[in-house]
């Protein structure tokens, strides 16, 4: 399936939610460009991420700051993207959108004992399990934005790309 119409994707969630994994199959399948919004975070994020300490608004700001202008670039080349990004702050959501090219939301949501156990296994990462309760703890409610389309992260990643891409198609 190849995009007619320049878009954005916008896979969301916590750390272990598989936003990474579905971001990348899904732009594969699409053939659309990926942006890992990780690879935006600057190395002293990552490295308070990695100590266990939350971002600081200021360094949020600029990674949010960083992921708009590779998405205004995206649109201004037409080209369809597919980023993955937790998402936490609906002001930062919003910046989003406004940089994107008709952005639309996926959350990958699920149970937090699930994706405690997921980060229990995940290796060679810098956002360590211990992370987990503070995202859970700035994710802000999505209720009243009507282009966010929430999923169930229990389904396979493999079923979670059919389930978007059978939204895009209708």
């Amino acid at each position: 399936m190849r995009a007619t119409v320049s878009r954005t994707i916008v896979i969301m969630g916590v750390a272990g939610s598989g936003k990474s994994t579905v971001g990348r199959l899904l732009a594969q399948q699409l053939g659309w460009r990926f942006i890992e919004g990780d690879d935006f975070h600057s190395p002293e994020a990552k490295q308070m991420m990695a100590g266990g300490i939350p971002l600081a608004e200021h360094l949020r700001e600029s990674w949010v700051q960083a992921l708009c202008s590779e998405l205004s670039t995206c649109k201004l080349a037409k080209q369809p993207c597919v980023l993955s990004y937790s998402g936490l702050i609906a002001r930062h959501r919003q910046q989003i959108r406004s940089s994107a090219d008709n952005a639309h939301f996926f959350y990958l949501h699920g149970d937090a004992t699930l994706l405690a156990q997921r980060l229990a296994q995940r290796q060679n990462h810098f956002m360590p399990a211990a992370m987990l309760q503070s995202q859970l703890l700035t994710m802000q409610s999505c209720d009243n934005e009507n282009d966010i389309t929430i999923l169930d992260i229990t389904l396979p990643a493999a079923k979670l790309v059919q389930q978007i891409t059978q939204f895009l198609a209708a």
